[in-house]
């Protein structure tokens, strides 16, 4: 019953939308229309959001995102082509046309907004950034990690955010930057650095499914900023950019209807 009616919302959205003629829609939607599928940028691996199941079938909160917006497109959750990408290059793949819509746990900012030429349509995720260290380093807390190697993935909002929150906090850290996120896991886990700094959905998964023994690390109390996310697309198309967002609304509704 509630597969059903979850349906039933999105299929209101795809009816809305559906009435209106193609020689009106912005050259995004014709594009989608054209090609006769939605493609989707994500990131390469994050269980709970955005991974590759034991089938090789794409599962995850993000993953679900993209598929609501091709049922209200083309009336069929299969309609859709993921296109994994990086932290580098997400936001230059999504600028050059190669994906429709970016997910991937992407944070919403002014700059991106404005600087990059992005839409966002709506959040379905309130993230925040942590620290996961080894137990047998006996930390406690963020404040005892002055001095520390932290790994990080490049060009993220969690590389700013550590850079601000050791300055705000007048202690050193030394950055081990890496440009994909499992090169980041993997220097964590052989020992590369001290810490490993992301969104802590991402630490507990990290520890959950990576961790030879996920009991010897912990991941320390404090939350160190707030990141929204949420699915983006790009300027200059209203109409696809209010198909994406009212199929997210549509997935809320739809929860809230239980």
């Amino acid at each position: 019953m509630r597969r059903f009616a979850a349906w039933i919302v999105v299929g209101l959205v795809a009816a809305a939308f559906g009435g209106v003629h193609t020689a009106q829609a912005g050259k995004d939607l014709d594009n989608v229309r054209i090609r006769g599928t939605l493609a989707c940028g994500l990131g390469t691996g994050l269980p709970g959001f955005e991974f590759l199941d034991s089938q090789g079938n794409w599962r995850g909160l993000a993953v679900d995102v993209c598929r609501a917006a091709a049922v209200a497109l083309f009336g069929d959750i299969g309609k859709v082509k993921y296109v994994p990408t990086n932290a580098q290059h997400r936001f230059t793949v999504l600028q050059a046309g190669e994906v429709d819509m970016l997910l991937g746990n992407a944070t919403q900012t002014l700059v991106r907004d404005t600087a990059l030429g992005l839409d966002f349509t709506g959040i379905y995720y309130y993230g925040g950034q942590g620290f996961m260290v080894p137990k047998k380093l006996g930390v406690k807390s963020a404040r005892e990690l002055g001095g520390a190697s932290i790994c990080v993935t490049a060009g993220t909002t969690t590389e700013l955010n550590l850079a601000d929150y050791f300055r705000t906090n007048k202690m050193t850290f030394k950055p081990v930057i890496l440009e994909k996120v499992e090169e980041v896991r993997a220097a964590f886990f052989a020992g590369r650095c001290d810490v490993y700094t992301a969104d802590v959905a991402s630490l507990a998964a990290t520890r959950a499914t990576t961790a030879s023994n996920p009991d010897d690390y912990i991941i320390l109390p404090e939350i160190i900023s707030k990141d929204p996310a949420g699915a983006m697309v790009r300027h200059g198309d209203n109409q696809f950019a209010d198909i994406v967002r009212w199929s997210l609304y549509a997935m809320i509704e739809a929860e809230e209807y239980g």
